[in-house]
C-alpha cells in the first residue's frame, strides 16, 4: 500500500510521487479547511521521469484530485486525494489513495516557487513510531518537531509544471 502511495504523489503531490516512503497515519493533520491552493492546479512532471505525469485538479473548494497518468494512453490512471494543513506558517499536504478501503494519509512538507512553476515535496519520516488516534494529537507532534532536520526524508521530489 505504501508503495502505491510511492508511485503516486505528486506532486502529492501535487503531483505527488515519491522515492521515499513517507509517514502513513490513521488520522489527518486536521480537517480539510486550507482553501485550494491555485498554484497547484494543473499539468506536473518530475525532471527525471518521462512515462508519467500528474494531473492536479480541484475537487471542491478544500480538496484536490490527484491523477497519476501514464503517457501511454492505454493505462489506466490511479487517483489520490489530497488537501493542505498549515502549521504555523508551513504547508503539509495529507494525500490518500482514492481506491483503498482503510483511508491511510501520506504527510509531505510543500515547498513552491514563487513564480509556481516548482514544487517540492519532502515526505515526514515514515521512522516514527507512534500511532495518532486523533488529528489535534497528530497535529501537536508536527508542530514539535517539525522544525528538526531528522523529521523529514532525505529523498525530495521536485515537480514542474508541464502545462
Amino acid at each position: 500500500m505504501k508503495k502505491l502511495a510511492l508511485q503516486f504523489i505528486v506532486f502529492a503531490g501535487l503531483m505527488l510521487l515519491l522515492t521515499a516512503c513517507p509517514y502513513g497515519s490513521d488520522v489527518p493533520i486536521d480537517q480539510a479547511n486550507v482553501k485550494i491552493d491555485d498554484k497547484l492546479l494543473g499539468k506536473w512532471e518530475t525532471k527525471n521521469s518521462s512515462d508519467y505525469y500528474y494531473n492536479v485538479t480541484k475537487k471542491d473548494d478544500f480538496n484536490y484530485k490527484f491523477e497519476k497518468k501514464s503517457k501511454n494512453p492505454s493505462d489506466a490512471p490511479t487517483v489520490y486525494n489530497g488537501f493542505l494543513s498549515v502549521i504555523d506558517g508551513v504547508k503539509f499536504i495529507n494525500i490518500s489513495d482514492e481506491s483503498s478501503s482503510t483511508k491511510l494519509y501520506y504527510l509531505y512538507k510543500i515547498e513552491q516557487s514563487t513564480s509556481g512553476a516548482k514544487t517540492t515535496l519532502i515526505p515526514v519520516t515514515e521512522n516514527i513510531d507512534e500511532k495518532f488516534t486523533t488529528s489535534a494529537d497528530l497535529k501537536a507532534y508536527i508542530k514539535k518537531y517539525m522544525a528538526l532536520s531528522f523529521f523529514y526524508e532525505k529523498d525530495q521530489d521536485e515537480y514542474f509544471r508541464a502545462d
